[in-house]
């Protein structure tokens, strides 16, 4: 796949390659008469995808040349005006859904040509593109569903114009910014989709945090088999508690992965003295700005494009601020689906946006320093201390991730000499010992784990007690 800064002259016209397919005006395409049968299917679904892509925001005039390079479909692309990087990263992904495309096409015609060789082969079917052919399915990470409209204006352009010139100078410059910057890259964002082996995956997921299951098989389970079936149902915001260092953290990322979509946008409310990283800073301020909520939503963060059901974790909010400019103020609004679908920035009051449709995981130690209004609106769920036996299971899950993280050739057995330190730690010490003992045994050119490999580490302390088992508390 290939970018150029220079528009393609059209060689033909899109009707004349495709006489069915309806193609916008500002498109010209370039298709090379040398190309396969494969090279003109595979062509088809680029040109509809990127008219998909890119038909929402109308470019001037946009152009694809779809070129033989030995024997190797090469597609070619620009656009004007430029576009920024969730369209790169979009038309990225699809170029590895066209190569996986190939490869399945090339997989199926190895079987006709070998039948006894049939299960050597994986099954796959290329989808056609007639019909109901779904093209944004094949993107990938996180996959594309329709997208669905996000922020809101609060007035018309022409009102809009004259309420920002009101406003202070800088801060109404600043706002004009934002909002025209908003504009050119839509006001709809795409839904990221649940994977097809959500099954498998969420069995996978109770199995490595074996503490968090209540949680998981009475609220994200039939929340995922509804999104799985499409349907827009919206999971209820949860509020996980439990003592520091038993994995709410890694559970969230682990979540986020199991949802398909970016990794989860953490909010420490224990730093916060004010509303602004939720809500934004008020435009009474000089400096005001907004909140990482709107711009999680509207960019996007860490190199991810912004979908509009992403996962958001609200950590320690027992240790928010509770006196003068709470940080807990906007949550009121937040976990409520009606309020929370017309959710306001205080930087941008011509603006609301809807946040109905993110995920809302939140933690705490205790919960008796939650106060009661935003306990009444979520699923409260103790998570207990692992046992003995669910801490192996953990520390055995670290080591196989550390593994693939570092992607080295590794036993991912531990010694049975350790059973009896790791019973003691919680998930947090158990991440922090395997990543030392790791290193150590790779120093020493091993490639499995020795017992003295293990560090003697208590950051968290021994465990003093046992938990309640986790259960379900309403409020």
């Amino acid at each position: 796949m290939l970018m150029t800064t220079t528009l393609f002259e059209a060689a033909v016209g899109v009707a004349d390659v495709f006489p069915l397919f309806n193609y916008p005006d500002w498109l010209s395409v370039r298709l090379d008469p040398e190309l396969s049968r494969d090279g003109r299917h595979l062509s088809e679904i680029f040109l509809r995808a990127f008219t998909l892509i890119l038909g929402r925001r109308q470019p001037r005039r946009a152009a694809v040349s779809c070129v033989n390079v030995g024997g190797a479909l090469h597609v070619m692309f620009d656009f004007s005006p430029r576009r920024g990087d969730l369209e790169h990263s979009v038309i990225a992904s699809l170029a590895e859904a066209l190569q996986e495309l190939h490869n399945r096409r090339f997989a199926a015609e190895m079987r006709e040509a070998t039948p006894q060789a049939m299960e050597a082969v994986p099954d796959f079917d290329l989808p056609a593109v007639e019909g109901d052919f779904d093209l944004l399915g094949l993107v990938t990470g996180p996959r594309q569903c329709n997208p669905v409209d996000v922020f809101r204006f609060a007035e018309n352009a022409e009102q809009l114009e004259q309420r920002v010139k009101g406003r202070d100078g800088e801060a109404g410059r600043r706002i004009a910014q934002t909002l025209e910057r908003l504009a050119l890259s839509g006001l709809s964002r795409p839904m990221a989709s649940i994977p097809i082996s959500w099954k498998r995956r969420l069995d996978a997921l109770v199995e490595s945090f074996p503490n968090f299951e209540q949680a998981i098989e009475t609220a994200i389970r039939p929340h995922i088999a509804l999104c799985s079936e499409g349907l827009p149902h919206r999971l209820a915001p949860i509020l996980l508690v439990g003592g520091p260092g038993i994995g709410k953290t890694r559970f969230a990322n682990a979540l986020a992965d199991l949802l398909g979509t970016p990794p989860p946008l953490f909010l420490s409310l224990a730093a916060e003295t004010n509303s602004s990283t939720i809500a934004g800073s008020s435009t009474f301020w000089s400096n005001s700005s907004p909140g990482q909520l709107f711009e999680s939503l509207a960019w996007g963060r860490a190199g991810h494009a912004p979908v509009a059901n992403g996962l958001l974790v609200l950590d320690e909010i027992d240790k928010a601020n509770t006196i003068g400019y709470s940080a807990l103020g906007p949550l009121y609004s937040l976990l409520e689906e009606h309020t929370a679908a017309h959710f306001v920035d205080q930087s941008l009051p011509d603006l609301e946006f809807d946040a109905s449709r993110l995920r809302i995981v939140a933690t705490a130690n205790d919960l008796d320093e939650v106060p009661a209004p935003l306990r009444s609106r979520m699923l409260v769920f103790q998570i207990a201390q692992p046992s003995p036996t669910q801490l192996n299971t953990i520390a055995r899950e670290i080591l196989s991730e550390l593994i693939r993280k570092m992607r080295v050739q590794f036993s991912a057995e531990l010694p049975s000499a350790l059973d009896r330190q790791i019973a003691d730690m919680s998930p947090r010490s158990i991440k922090l010992a395997m990543e030392i003992a790791f290193a150590r045994a790779v120093m020493a050119q091993r490639d499995h784990l020795n017992a003295e490999d293990w560090p003697a580490l208590r950051m968290d302390g021994a465990t003093q007690h046992r938990r309640a088992a986790m259960g379900f508390t309403s409020s």
